[in-house]
């Protein structure tokens, strides 16, 4: 064992000299970086824990700020993967496409680059993807939101780090960012309830109700228990996706269903509903207010910023701790890393009255 005085500190130089390997191999493996071999880096581990070797919390803050003051060398290539039906057909879709440039951002900001992986290319097989993604040395992959709700994939996991963003990618059933739906439609019934409004409805589509496995829905059936039961508003959901194909047929329903119960605000995943409605000759806000769930899609609505680019970073933030702490394949215990949504005022909402103190009792 190296000479060290009495109390004193045991440090990383003391540790490589001890298990005859350069200080970088040393500090690598105590990383639990892959690029060392497994056996190495066991033993490296062993004669740190003899040793009582502890990282001085100081210089870990010190070599920190360091990186960040110096674009930082690079380390590996991720890949960002996806099912769709073409080659770049997630770019069209304006969340995912934000949730890629948090990412990439990211991913950049730490040395990592992130490419394209596009799984269901016609002719390859998911065996022929794992070897080509091993083969450009990628060990790290972010599952981009998949096309369709209960995507399953069958690609083998067990030699890369990988997290899903959002939740349409079902098998494997791996780490998830997200934003918080659960909040996001909490804080819409708490404004509106705080502008006066009681008879709240919603409106979305199955599919996008099951992508986010019923997070936004939830609270709606818990506001709609705590009112009146002589006059409830049913959710209105929309069958298959919100896509204009799926959505079109539904206007006379919508409108029925609006006339019949007599909504004075309505949350909504479904950018037609407004056009439907000032097309009936409803004035947005003068007779309904109206809330998204998603202002990415209907930005001059008030209602949630979901913060697409802060999930993207989180989600690489968390594929680049799992990729350096060695941890690879399907997790026995998924993580599930949330994002707050933000309120933000559109001008679709007015208030009606005083609060409704009941109802905020309720949703708090």
């Amino acid at each position: 064992m190296p000479d060290a005085a009495p109390h004193s500190r045991i440090t990383l130089k003391q540790v490589a000299a001890e298990a005859g390997v350069h200080v970088s191999t040393a500090w690598r493996a105590l990383k639990n970086d892959t690029y060392v071999d497994p056996v190495k880096r066991a033993r490296i581990r062993d004669i740190s824990q003899r040793l009582g070797y502890v990282p001085d919390p100081m210089l870990t803050a010190l070599s920190h700020y360091r990186r960040k003051q110096h674009t930082p060398a690079y380390r590996s290539t991720f890949a960002w993967v996806h099912t769709f039906a073409t080659r770049h057909g997630w770019q069209d879709e304006e969340n995912i496409h934000a949730y890629h440039a948090g990412a990439a951002q990211f991913a950049a900001s730490m040395g990592y680059k992130l490419e394209e992986f596009w799984l269901t290319e016609p002719g390859i097989s998911a065996k022929r993807a794992r070897e080509v993604l091993l083969a450009r040395n990628i060990r790290g992959l972010i599952f981009a939101p998949q096309p369709a709700a209960r995507t399953e994939i069958k690609l083998a996991m067990d030699a890369f780090a990988a997290v899903s963003i959002g939740y349409s990618l079902t098998t494997p059933r791996l780490h998830i960012t997200a934003n918080h739906q659960h909040s996001s439609t909490l804080t819409c019934l708490r404004e509106l309830c705080r502008l006066g409004h009681r008879r709240i409805g919603m409106v979305s589509a199955s599919d996008t109700l099951s992508r986010v496995e019923h997070s936004f829905e939830t609270p709606f059936y818990f506001l709609k228990d705590a009112q009146p039961k002589s006059r409830p508003i049913p959710l209105f959901t929309i069958e298959g996706r919100d896509e204009p194909a799926f959505v079109s047929p539904y206007r006379e329903r919508f409108l029925a269903w609006v006339k019949r119960h007599q909504p004075t605000a309505i949350v909504s995943t479904i950018s037609e509903v407004k056009a439907w409605l000032e097309g009936a000759g409803y004035a947005i806000p003068g007779d309904i207010s109206l809330v998204t769930l998603s202002r990415i899609f209907d930005p001059h609505w008030t209602g949630i910023d979901q913060q697409e680019k802060e999930v993207g970073a989180r989600a690489m933030e968390l594929l680049i701790s799992l990729f350096q702490t060695g941890e690879r394949g399907v997790p026995a215990t998924p993580l599930r890393l949330l994002v707050e949504g933000r309120w933000i005022d559109g001008g679709t909402v007015k208030k009606i009255g005083p609060p409704v103190a009941e109802l905020l009792a309720r949703l708090t």
